[in-house]
C-alpha cells in the first residue's frame, strides 16, 4: 500500500528562534520556573488517577471498545484537550490487563510531560519504555504519524514488540523498522500509527524520499509530481514528520545531532584509488618527527617540515598527474598519516570477518554498519590495513540529525541523564527538561575515586576488585572506553581463572544474552559503553544479600552523564548497589584538556593521588571544559550545516 504525502511533511525545518518569539519563550520558561506548569501537570495527574479508578470495573471487551472510541475522538480534539486524560487512564488500565504492569505515578507524569512536548529525566529503572509507550498512544490518537526514536535496532524491535500487544487493544498499530527491514515493506510499515526506529533509519528513508521527489517542497508541486507518476512508479515510503518521542534523548539530540547522514552511491574512481595507494607508498618513506609532526588535539593537525615537503615533491611522480601539485600531494600523504596515527584500530574502527573496515561509535561502543568516512579517509585506512579498497561514495543527499529533528511538529523524549545540557536543549530545540522524582530513593553507593599515577597500578587494582567481587559471588560490571581495554582486562582475568563475558562492538550480536546474565551470582561482565544504554540488568537470586550489582569504571569519560549512565546500571528501583571509579592522572581526558598545565599535574601526581577530592576536582574541571568546547563545536557545525542545506534544495 503506497502512501501519499501527508500535509505535515510540507513545512520547512523549525527554527526555534522564529517558531517561538521572545515573549512566548519567556512565558514558557517563566511557567517552568514559577512552578505553574508543574502544578498543571499535577492536576492532570490527579485527574488521570480519578478516571483510572472509575474504569477499573470495565470488562475486557468494554475496555477495548472504549479505547478505540476515545482514540478516534482525539482526532477531532485539540492536542491539549481534556479528553486525553480519560484516554490515558484507559491505557493505564489496559497496561495492567495486557502486560501485567500497572503504570505508577512516575510513568504517568512522564507520559503527560512528553505529550506536552517536554523532555523528562527519569531515574534508571523507572520504566521509560512503558512511559514512552503511553505517550505514543496519546500521540497516535491524532491520526498522524508518531515516531519513537531509539538508540539502536535491538531496542527498536524489543520496545515495539512489548508495546504492540498493549496498543493493539485500542486499535493502534505499532511496528519497528530496522536496517534489516526489506525495502518493499517500508511503505506499509510507515503507514502504522506508531513506528519504532533509530534516527539513522528515519533520516535515511526521509532523504531517499526527498531524492525521489527531486526536491519538490511545495505541496501543490508534490501533488502534481504524484499525479504524473504511473501506478508502477516508485513512491515515497514515509508519510510525514508529525510527532517524535526520543528515547535516550541526550545521546540522540546532543551527542550525535550534528553528525550528518549522507546518502551516497558507490562510484568507480580508479584515479583516487591509485592516489591513495601512492600516498601510502610515499608516507612509508617519511620519518615521523623529522619529516612530519602529528597533533591529535583538539583536532587532528598534520604539519610537514621543509625536509618532508621536499621529500614529497621528489616522490610526487608516483601519484596520478592530478595529484602531483605540492598541495594535493601533501594532502594525499596526510590521509595516509591520519590512517596510521589518528584513526586507531579497535577504537575508531574494526575489521570484520569479511575484511571490511567498520566504524565504531566511541560514545556507545557500537558498530556503525553501513557508514564510511569521506574524502578518501576510509580508503586510506583500508590501504593501511592491507585490504581491498572500496569505491569512494558519491553524495546524493545529506542532512544532520539536528536539522532533521527540527522538522517534527512535536518533539519530546526521555533520558536518565539530561543534567548539564538543559540550556543547550532549550537553545537548540526549545525543549524544557522536566525531572521526575523516583518512586523509591536510590540505594546506590558511589565510593570515592581510586586515583593512580601509573596506568599499570590502576589496571592491577581494578583486577583485584573484580577478583574480590567474584570470590564473594557479587556480580560485577566493568565499563571501559576502548575495545582494547575490554580485551586486556578479560585476558588477565582468564589467566586468573575468573570466567567473564566481553561486550563490545565485536560481540554486539550477543548483547541481549550477555546483559541477561550480567546480574547473576558471580557474573563478571567487561563492557564498553554498550552496557550503558537502554538495558536492564536483572538481579539473580541471592544477589541482593551480596550488596547488589557492583559497577567499576575503568577510565573517566568526557561527560559526567556518561559515567552516570554506567553507574545507573546498579541500584535500580531502590535495590542496593555499589559503584567505584578508577582514575589515572595519565588518562586521555586530563592530557587532552589541560595542555601545558598537564606536566605540572604529573609532577604533583603522588600528592594528588593521595587526595581523591583533588583528582575529583580535576576530573570535574576537565569534563566541564570538554563539554563547553563540544557545545561550541556543535554550534559551529550546525551553522555550517545550515549553510550547506540552503544550497541543496532537497535538504530544505
Amino acid at each position: 500500500m503506497q502512501q501519499g504525502l501527508a500535509r505535515e511533511d510540507w513545512h520547512p525545518p523549525r527554527n526555534p528562534s522564529v517558531e517561538m518569539p521572545f515573549l512566548d519563550a519567556w512565558r514558557v520558561r517563566w511557567s517552568a520556573w514559577s512552578g505553574q506548569a508543574a502544578r498543571a501537570t499535577e492536576a492532570d495527574f490527579e485527574a488521570v488517577l480519578r478516571h483510572q479508578q472509575s474504569f477499573e470495573g470495565l470488562g475486557d471487551e468494554d475496555l477495548s471498545a472504549r479505547l478505540k472510541r476515545d482514540t478516534r475522538a482525539m482526532r477531532f480534539a485539540s492536542h491539549d484537550s481534556a479528553q486525553r486524560l480519560p484516554l490515558l487512564a484507559l491505557w493505564c488500565v489496559a497496561a495492567q490487563r495486557v502486560l501485567g504492569m500497572s503504570p505508577h505515578g512516575t510513568q504517568i507524569r512522564a507520559a503527560l510531560e512528553m505529550h506536552n512536548g517536554h523532555l523528562v529525566q527519569l531515574a534508571p529503572g523507572e520504566g521509560k519504555t512503558l512511559a514512552i509507550g503511553l505517550a505514543a498512544a496519546l500521540y497516535a490518537g491524532a491520526g498522524r504519524p508518531c515516531h519513537v526514536i531509539t538508540a539502536n535496532d535491538y531496542l527498536a524491535q524489543r520496545d515495539a514488540e512489548s508495546m504492540a500487544r498493549l496498543l493493539a487493544l485500542g486499535g493502534v498499530r505499532v511496528v519497528s523498522i530496522t536496517s534489516e527491514t526489506p525495502p518493499e515493506q517500508a511503505a506499509s510499515l510507515y503507514a502504522a500509527d506508531v513506528v519504532y526506529a533509530t534516527g539513522k533509519q528515519l533520516l535515511a528513508d526521509f532523504l531517499r524520499d526527498q531524492i525521489l521527489l527531486t526536491g519538490e517542497k511545495d505541496p501543490v508541486r508534490r501533488r502534481i509530481w504524484e499525479m504524473r507518476q504511473s501506478r508502477s512508479a516508485k513512491r515515497p515510503v514515509t508519510r510525514g514528520l508529525w510527532a517524535a518521542i526520543v528515547d535516550e534523548a541526550d545521546n540522540v539530540l546532543i551527542d550525535e545531532a550534528t553528525t550528518p547522514l549522507i546518502i551516497s552511491t558507490a562510484e568507480d574512481n580508479p584515479m583516487l584509488v591509485e592516489a591513495v595507494l601512492a600516498g601510502k607508498q610515499i608516507f612509508e618513506s617519511l620519518l615521523a618527527d623529522i619529516d612530519f609532526e602529528v597533533k591529535t588535539d583538539p583536532v587532528p593537525d598534520i604539519r610537514f617540515t621543509p625536509r618532508g615537503e621536499q621529500r614529497i615533491e621528489e616522490l610526487s611522480y608516483l601519484l596520478p598527474a592530478f595529484w602531483q601539485f605540492p598541495e594535493r600531494a601533501q594532502g594525499m600523504v596526510s590521509l595516509a598519516i591520519m590512517a596510521k596515527y589518528v584513526y586507531i584500530r579497535d577504537r575508531h574502527y574494526l575489521v570484520d570477518e569479511e575484511g571490511k573496515v567498520v566504524i565504531v561509535d566511541e560514545k556507545t561502543g557500537r558498530v556503525m554498519a553501513g557508514r564510511s568516512w569521506s574524502h578518501g579517509i576510509h580508503q586510506a585506512i583500508e590501504a593501511m590495513e592491507g585490504l581491498a579498497l572500496s569505491s569512494p561514495p558519491k553524495t546524493q543527499a545529506r542532512m544532520t540529525f539536528q536539522v532533521f529533528f527540527m522538522r517534527y511538529h512535536r518533539l519530546s523524549g526521555a533520558s536518565g541523564t539530561l543534567q548539564g545540557i538543559e540550556q543547550e536543549l532549550w537553545e537548540t530545540y526549545r525543549l524544557l527538561v522536566k525531572p521526575i522524582a523516583p518512586r523509591v530513593p536510590s540505594r546506590l553507593t558511589v565510593e570515592p575515586l581510586r586515583v593512580f599515577v601509573d596506568p599499570m597500578q590502576r589496571f592491577d587494582a581494578l583486577i583485584q576488585e573484580v577478583v574480590k567481587a567474584y570470590e564473594a559471588g557479587t556480580p560485577v560490571l566493568v565499563g571501559t572506553r576502548k575495545i582494547a581495554d575490554t580485551e586486556a582486562i578479560a585476558a588477565r582475568l582468564q589467566l586468573l581463572l575468573v570466567p567473564c563475558q566481553v561486550l563490545n562492538a565485536k560481540h554486539y550480536a550477543e548483547e541481549s544474552r550477555i546483559v541477561e546474565r550480567a546480574g547473576e551470582v558471580g557474573a563478571v561482565t567487561i563492557s564498553t559503553n554498550m552496557a550503558g544504554r537502554g538495558t536492564d540488568i536483572l538481579l539473580g537470586r541471592g544477589v541482593l544479600e551480596r550488596g547488589g550489582l557492583r559497577v567499576l569504571m575503568f577510565e573517566p569519560h568526557e561527560a559526567a552523564r556518561i559515567e552516570w549512565q554506567l553507574y545507573g546500571r546498579s541500584g535500580r528501583q531502590g535495590s542496593p548497589g555499589t559503584a567505584l571509579g578508577f582514575v589515572c592522572l595519565r588518562d586521555e581526558l586530563l592530557a587532552k584538556t589541560f595542555g601545558p598545565v598537564y606536566d605540572l599535574i604529573i609532577s604533583y601526581g603522588r600528592h594528588i593521588a593521595a587526595h581523591a577530592f583533588l583528582a575529583g576536582a580535576l576530573i570535574w574541571l576537565a569534563q566541564a571544559l570538554t563539554q563547553r568546547g563540544a557545545y561550541r563545536t556543535r554550534q559551529r557545525l550546525a551553522e555550517r550545516e545550515r549553510r550547506v542545506a540552503s544550497q541543496l534544495s532537497f535538504s530544505e
